[in-house]
């Protein structure tokens, strides 16, 4: 009995070991997983410090130690040729790390967008210094900090806050970085810990960073320091007979004053010179970092980083040549996922929406309401989201992210998509994704509006597009793209437009425009290059014999690509979209419902004329009765091959 009770214990006790190592072996597959899933374009290969929201506050908030720290998004071309840049900064400042950190944080992941909210972050790259032993606050968002051109001159920025942290009693832990602006070099140990032996002076331009750049350099070797004077500090460099600048002395507590020469007149030839002569008096100098290559050219020059390993698994290949051998279609999945981003990752990135922003938005859902094409729960979560805007005076970015994010929920059926990419995917996770399916959504919104309104009296035919401008002008997070769309809307006489077609025609010859400036720049995807839509191949009719455009014929082509029964449901759930009449994916309320619904399975597809669908959906009361979701769902199935 006794060796049984035991056989249990311990059986019970291996099998308990067993399933802890099991989680623990999970938690750290989906660690190790989030880690992955949080690089964005950086790695940990890199110099950078990537910060998530799991690890921000413990990294900025009361640390010894000062961060200079780019929120950024992958999907913007511009933070994907400053990444090269900033990397090269890391690299550049690595032995510097212990007194201050150069950190990333991906608003893009859906994870951190709220974090990126929370500091106002509304454009990308922005950059933001948090000093040391930083406190949490309301309106505690860090100093702002200009990108500089190239990594020399992101360096000299962060030297230009580090001095002014250090002008204004902070900054402690780096050496000092003031000037010297006594007139004698002999109160060089002035204030200077006893441990110092020798004192390294630099005499340079007013606008030159050489003394702070070796100052920060070597400030890890105990037994010395380095400070620099201005060339204009008249009486000490007279005493010095400086007559060139930059000019290296060196004071020891035991020797006189003494100029050191050098190789080169920089940083390097400076650094050199200075551990040659500390490496001659016996005193240890730290190993220097074995060179890297880093990237010094103009970031805004800069080739967009190689996203390769992001490409889709090869099973995701033959899908994708699938989509492309469609043509010029519009996929539901797509529209689901720009709403979805748009709403939780720009809208609800602004902290509190009010005035003009405000106003913009109840437009942008306005327009949603009506045309979007979702089903009745759909339709009700963007109804409950525009009562609760219209109604109000103010909006918090964070209620709506609560909004969208419970509308998520599986039991709400509310979206029929999961949240990804299909038509609009990129050959890597940096291209396409987001401003394709933008463009998609408003065109397929100007489309359906001019086709459901254009015959009532007195409706708006620049609803869709005046939608569109305040919601790039207000939230839309790449602030160089909304400039130029502006700056387009008012040269193209947005306000003049006067009719349904031509507020197609509109948006249909500005993202040509897009296309056209954007063609051949770094952030085109070499998959998908930005031609001039439609193309001939496409649409040959939409040509004239001289290649000029047969407006006519594309406003015809516009209306069937965007029209709503075009619209293609590979990856969604149509019964989302086209409920039963008890709102049940599956309705079973009457025999004839249940019969129509075997009859689906054996409708040759290739003998359905579609028109008989566009008929149908748009005659109002079809909805209404039991083969109204039948019939929708048949044309949904058709137009998902």
């Amino acid at each position: 009995m006794l060796r049984m009770k035991n056989l249990i214990f311990w059986t019970l006790l291996l099998l308990t070991w067993v399933n802890l190592s099991n989680n623990a072996a999970l938690n750290e597959q989906k660690k190790e997983k989030r880690n992955t899933d949080t690089q964005g374009l950086y790695s940990t290969q890199d110099d950078v410090e990537i910060l998530t929201v799991e690890n921000f506050k413990d990294q900025i908030y009361g640390n010894k130690r000062a961060w200079l720290v780019e929120f950024y998004n992958s999907w913007c071309g511009f933070c994907q040729r400053f990444a090269p840049s900033w990397k090269a900064l890391a690299t550049d400042v690595r032995d510097w790390k212990d007194v201050v950190a150069i950190g990333v944080l991906d608003c893009s992941n859906e994870n951190n967008y709220p974090l990126c909210r929370d500091f106002e972050v509304m454009a990308y790259p922005t950059l933001r210094y948090f000093h040391e032993n930083y406190q949490e606050g309301p309106k505690n968002f860090g100093a702002k900090v200009h990108t500089g051109s190239d990594v020399n001159e992101h360096r000299r920025k962060l030297l230009e806050v580090i001095v002014q942290e250090q002008s204004e009693g902070r900054g402690k832990m780096y050496p000092n970085l003031l000037p010297y602006n006594s007139s004698s070099a002999s109160d060089l140990f002035e204030s200077v810990p006893e441990n110092v032996k020798y004192t390294f002076l630099i005499i340079q331009e007013p606008n030159d960073f050489l003394g702070q750049e070796v100052a920060m350099d070597l400030h890890r070797i105990n037994d010395s320091i380095v400070r620099y004077a201005f060339n204009n500090n008249t009486e000490l460099v007279n005493s010095l007979n400086v007559k060139k600048t930059p000019a290296l002395f060196v004071l020891g507590r035991q020797d006189p004053l003494q100029p050191l020469s050098t190789v080169t007149a920089d940083r390097d030839g400076y650094k050199t010179a200075m551990r040659s002569f500390l490496i001659s008096k016996h005193i240890n100098v730290p190993l220097v970092n074995s060179n890297k290559e880093i990237y010094t050219g103009k970031w805004a020059d800069s080739q967009v980083p190689d996203m390769t390993a992001f490409l889709q698994e090869r099973e995701r290949e033959a899908l994708k040549e699938k989509i492309k051998k469609m043509g010029d279609v519009v996929f539901q999945m797509d529209l689901e996922t720009a709403l979805r981003y748009s709403l939780k990752r720009e809208v609800a990135s602004v902290k509190e929406i009010t005035g003009e922003k405000l106003e913009a938005l109840k437009a942008y859902l306005n327009v949603l309401v009506k045309y979007f094409p979702f089903g009745m729960y759909g339709q009700a979560f963007l109804v409950e989201l525009k009562d609760y805007v219209t109604h109000s005076d103010a909006v918090k970015g964070a209620d709506i992210a609560k909004i969208v994010k419970d509308a998520e929920k599986e039991e709400r059926q509310v979206f029929s998509s999961p949240k990804q990419w299909l038509g609009c995917k990129g050959s890597s996770s940096t291209y396409r994704g987001y401003p394709c399916g933008v463009w998609k959504l408003f065109h397929y919104l100007t489309v359906n509006a001019a086709d459901s309104t254009s015959g009532l009296k007195g409706s708006n035919p620049r609803i869709v597009l005046d939608a569109m401008h305040g919601y790039i002008k207000n939230f839309f997070g790449c602030a160089d793209c909304s400039n130029h769309f502006q700056e387009m809307a008012k040269k193209r006489e947005i306000e003049k437009v006067s009719s349904w077609e031509d507020s197609i025609l509109w948006l249909w010859m500005a993202h040509n425009e897009v296309n056209k400036r954007l063609a051949g720049d770094e952030t085109e995807d070499p998959e998908f290059p930005k031609i001039q839509f439609p193309s001939k191949e496409r649409c040959k009719q939409c040509y004239e014999s001289d290649d000029s455009w047969n407006r006519p014929e594309v406003l015809l082509y516009l209306k069937q690509v965007y029209s709503s029964i075009n619209v293609r449901y590979i990856g969604s759930d149509t019964r989302i979209l086209h409920l039963g009449l008890d709102g049940s994916l599956s309705s079973n309320s009457s025999s004839v419902c249940t019969t129509g619904s075997n009859i689906l399975l054996f409708i040759d597809k290739e003998l359905i004329n579609k028109r008989i669908c566009i008929i149908l959906i748009k005659y109002n009361g079809i909805r209404d009765f039991c083969l109204g979701p039948l019939l929708t769902r048949l044309c949904a199935v058709l137009n998902t091959f």
